[in-house]
């Protein structure tokens, strides 16, 4: 399966079971497909590495929508295109992180205070910051 098929996969998936309606709230339908994106990633081996620089061409019209839904909850355009980048590139790289980490066999040559990372509690540290930035923007 070539990279394309898993862009496309993972950008169906996120956007089909996390198509935003009118009276979603934007901050939960936000967290909720980045999320929906992560997962998606992480159901194929080396997901995150065959994603990372695909274009998501077969999939605008979702795209458009997600933006539009984003745009009609006050969020300013650019701020919307910025912080779903943002989001993305994250999630990609989180995962590409999380899926090249060997486990506990690395942590004998690190230093005694050197904290454990927990992927998942890293994901949502990182997504509340991105959520948090477009909420202050959002109010400003």
């Amino acid at each position: 399966m070539g990279a394309d098929q898993v862009a496309g996969d993972a950008h169906a998936a996120v956007g089909g079971g996390a198509a935003p309606t009118p009276g979603d709230d934007w901050h939960d339908w936000f967290a909720d497909n980045t999320r929906s994106f992560r997962r998606t990633l992480l159901m194929r081996r080396d997901g995150a590495r065959l994603h990372a620089g695909s274009t998501p061409t077969g999939d605008l019209e979702r795209i458009r929508r997600k933006m539009d839904f984003l745009v009609a909850s006050g969020v300013p355009e650019r701020d919307a295109q910025m912080a779903m980048l943002a989001a993305g590139r994250f999630t990609v790289g989180s995962v590409l992180e999380e899926q090249a980490d060997t486990g506990p066999g690395d942590s004998a040559d690190l230093p005694v205070d050197m904290p454990v990372i927990d992927h998942e509690s890293a994901f949502e540290a990182g997504l509340a910051l991105i959520l948090n930035g477009l909420v202050h923007r959002t109010e400003m």
